[in-house]
């Protein structure tokens, strides 16, 4: 971020200037704390994305193998009597079950671009309100973290040290920008 960026909204600090009341040797650190974060928040969009992508494409084609080797199975059972045994057994018909199973991994890939356009969001957010945006980003990340552990534990670990370097990078913006909003009061 250069000078003349604010934080804080509205009459913020600037931020790298070294111009503005308080402006010191710190100020530079803090400007380099927040826009590496801004940085991460876009690595974290992007890797969002692209990982949603790879694993939409991994999922659909294990869905469809999944699918296929089912239809296998059932081959000999009439339609009828093969969606009464899957309605009192998974409360769907065989349609309606394909139907779903194919429905989750689209859902999949839509929360992933979601959850990227909302880090992107709040890398530009972070441009004018740094402190609400690593505060936010930091939120969601750790929601989003804690709801895969809990629905597939094996997640936890995955990108292990992506995660910690996130959350460090948006714990020190976190800390910068509360210097810089302490320092502009």
């Amino acid at each position: 971020m250069g000078s003349g960026t604010t934080i804080g909204g509205g009459g913020g600090t600037s931020v790298g200037g070294g111009s503005t009341a308080g402006g010191g040797a710190g100020d530079g650190d803090a400007s380099n704390k927040i826009s590496k974060a801004r940085k991460w928040l876009l690595a974290i969009s992007i890797l969002t994305l692209v990982s949603g992508f790879i694993m939409f494409a991994i999922q659909q084609s294990e869905v469809e193998k999944q699918i296929r080797a089912a239809e296998a199975q059932i081959a000999n059972i009439d339609p009828a009597t093969r969606d009464a045994i899957f309605k009192e057994k998974i409360g769907m018909t065989w349609d309606q079950a394909v139907k779903h199973d194919r429905g989750q991994v689209k859902l999949l890939l839509g929360v992933n671009i979601a959850l990227a356009a909302i880090y992107l969001g709040l890398f530009y957010w972070a441009r004018r309100n740094a402190l609400a945006a690593t505060v936010t980003a930091l939120i969601l990340f750790i929601t989003v973290y804690a709801i895969s552990a809990v629905l597939e534990p094996k997640t936890l670990y995955q990108g292990i040290l992506i995660k910690i370097l996130f959350v460090a990078a948006l714990a020190g913006a976190i800390s910068a920008a509360q210097r810089e909003r302490r320092l502009a009061a």
